[in-house]
C-alpha cells in the first residue's frame, strides 16, 4: 500500500521516536543488569538491615499500576465519557504505554519477592480467598485486555476497540480496588487502615492517567502543529487541573479526618510524615515539584498569546506530575512499616530506611524494559495503525470497523 504525502512526515517522526526509545531502553537495561544479576544470583534485596521490608520495588509496583490503569481509565472518561473525538489516534499509544507500565509493575514487584519464581502457584492452585490471588489474576486479564486492544488498533478495527474499552474499566477499577484493599486490610497499619486507599487509589490513578493522556498527546500526536493540536492541548490541561483539585481534597480531607480522630498511633505516624527525617521527600517531590508547580504552570498557561509557549508549559507540568508521582506511594508504604510501636523497646532494632544501589539499578532495569517494549510497539502497532487511519477515509460512524476520525488536519510539515 502506498503511503500517503500528508502520513510521510508523521510516520518519519514516529519512526524517529522508536530509535530514541531502543536507544535509551537498551543503554537503562545494560546498566540496570548488574542490579538484576545480584538480585537473582545472590539474593541481594537491598536494604534489608531495617524494619522495613518494602521499599522503592514496591512503591515502584504501585506507582505503575496506578499509572497503567489510570491512562486508561482516564482516556475512556475523556474520549467516551466527555466525547471528546480527537482522542481517537492517541488511543494506541495510551494501550501501549499501559501495557510497558503492568510489565514494569510485575517486573519491580518480582525482584522484591523472597521467592520470585513460585510466583505461579496463584496461577495453578490458586486462593480466591486471598487477595493477592486476585491482584494476580487481574494482572493477567488486564494484560490480555491491553494486547486485544493493541491488537485490534494494528487491525484498524475500532468495533472492537470500543468493546474492549467497557471492558477494561471494570477490570482496571478492580485492579486499583484490591489493590488498595491488599494494604487496607492490615489492622495492624493503623496508617493503611484509616486511609479508605481503594478510594485513594482510584482517585490517584485518574489524576496521574490524566497527566499521561496530556503528556502523550503533546509528545505523540500526530496531529503537532495543528488547531486542533493546540485546542485539544489546552482541553486537556483543564481536565488535567481539575483531577489535581479533586485529589487534593480528597487528601485534604482524609487527613483532616484522620488528625480529628486522634488515634495515637496514627498521628505519630503523620507527624513523622509530615515533620521527620524524610519529610522533604513529601514537601519538596510530592507538593512542591508534584503538585504546586504544575498548577501554577496550568493556570499561568492560560494567560499565554504564543501557541508554543502554552505546550512548552503543559508538558513542563504534566511531566513534572507524573515523575514526582512515585512518592505517591511511597509516602503510603514506608512511613507505616517505619513508625516504632511502643512495645518495640531493642534499640538496636532500626526503622529508617533509605534504597541501596542495587534498588536503584533494578528500577533502572525496569524503566529500561518499558521503553524497549514501547519501542518494539512502535513498530509493530502504531505504525500500521496510523497507515491505516491516514489512508482511509472516516465514515464519520463511531461503530464502522475503519472509523477512526481521519479527517483530523496532519500538516505536510513536520512541526
Amino acid at each position: 500500500m502506498t503511503l500517503t504525502e500528508p502520513a510521510s512526515p508523521y510516520l518519519k517522526r514516529i519512526s524517529h521516536q522508536f530509535r530514541i526509545a531502543l536507544f535509551l531502553g537498551v543503554t537503562a537495561l545494560v546498566i540496570g543488569a548488574f542490579g538484576v544479576f545480584r538480585v537473582l544470583f545472590f539474593g541481594d534485596l537491598g536494604n534489608l538491615s531495617t524494619e522495613v521490608p518494602w521499599g522503592l520495588w514496591v512503591g515502584l509496583y504501585e506507582y505503575f499500576v496506578l499509572l497503567e490503569v489510570g491512562a486508561v481509565l482516564s482516556f475512556i472518561l475523556l474520549r467516551y465519557g466527555a466525547g471528546i473525538r480527537e482522542l481517537d489516534r492517541l488511543g494506541p499509544i495510551i494501550m501501549l504505554t499501559a501495557l510497558a507500565a503492568l510489565v514494569g509493575a510485575l517486573v519491580s514487584i518480582f525482584h522484591d519477592l523472597g521467592q520470585p519464581f513460585r510466583v505461579w502457584r496463584p496461577i495453578l492452585a490458586p486462593d480466591f480467598g486471598s487477595l493477592l490471588t486476585w491482584m494476580i489474576w487481574l494482572h493477567i486479564g488486564y494484560m490480555f485486555i491491553l494486547l486485544a486492544e493493541l491488537w485490534a488498533y494494528r487491525l484498524g478495527r475500532k468495533d472492537i476497540v470500543k468493546k474492549m474499552a467497557y471492558i477494561s474499566v471494570p477490570a482496571g477499577a478492580a485492579l486499583v480496588a484490591v489493590l488498595g484493599s491488599f494494604l487496607s486490610v492490615a489492622a495492624a497499619r493503623p496508617l493503611w487502615n484509616d486511609l479508605l486507599l481503594p478510594v485513594v487509589y482510584l482517585i490517584s490513578a485518574f489524576v496521574v492517567g490524566t497527566g499521561v493522556v496530556l503528556l502523550q498527546h503533546i509528545l505523540f500526536s500526530p496531529d503537532r502543529g495543528t488547531e486542533t493540536y493546540h485546542r485539544l492541548a489546552r482541553r486537556l490541561g483543564r481536565w488535567f487541573i481539575v483531577w489535581i483539585l479533586v485529589g487534593m481534597f480528597t487528601a485534604l480531607t482524609i487527613s483532616l479526618v484522620m488528625t480529628y480522630a486522634e488515634v495515637p498511633a496514627t498521628a505519630a505516624i503523620l507527624r513523622q510524615m509530615l515533620t521527620g527525617d524524610y519529610a522533604w521527600t513529601l514537601w519538596v517531590f510530592h507538593v512542591g515539584l508534584g503538585i504546586a508547580l504544575p498548577i501554577i504552570l496550568l493556570f499561568w498557561q492560560e494567560t499565554f498569546e504564543s501557541s508554543r509557549n502554552r505546550i512548552w508549559a503543559l508538558l513542563a507540568a504534566s511531566g513534572l506530575m507524573i515523575a514526582n508521582f512515585l512518592m505517591v506511594p511511597m509516602n503510603v508504604v514506608i512511613p507505616a512499616l517505619a513508625y516504632r510501636y511502643d512495645h518495640v523497646r531493642d534499640t538496636l532494632v532500626r526503622f529508617e530506611y533509605f534504597p541501596q544501589l542495587v534498588e536503584w539499578l533494578v528500577m533502572v532495569f525496569v524503566i529500561g524494559l518499558m521503553l524497549v517494549i514501547f519501542a518494539i510497539g512502535i513498530r509493530l502497532v502504531i505504525e500500521p495503525f496510523y497507515k491505516i487511519a491516514v489512508q482511509t477515509p472516516t465514515t464519520g460512524d463511531d461503530n464502522s470497523p475503519d472509523g477512526f476520525d481521519s479527517n483530523i488536519e496532519i500538516k505536510s510539515k513536520d512541526q
